[in-house]
């Protein structure tokens, strides 16, 4: 991974950047599972929030790599 200052990020927006030709929705149902699959990422899959905090995209950055 690069050393650029990551930023916070929408879950949408996240998704999509994994899963770029299907739509926002779907992109984010097939990112959730994707969550779930990972023990240390699965309370992502379910917070409330909207958005990830630069240091939550750290993290599943390291995870499952850059998209």
């Amino acid at each position: 991974m690069d050393n650029k200052l990551l930023s916070s990020m929408g879950r949408m927006e996240l998704a999509q950047s994994y899963f770029p030709n299907i739509l926002p929705r779907s992109a984010w149902q097939k990112f959730k599972s994707l969550l779930l699959d990972y023990p240390d990422l699965e309370g992502f899959a379910t917070q409330r929030r909207r958005t990830f905090l630069p240091s939550e995209v750290n993290i599943i950055y390291r995870y499952l790599g850059q998209p």
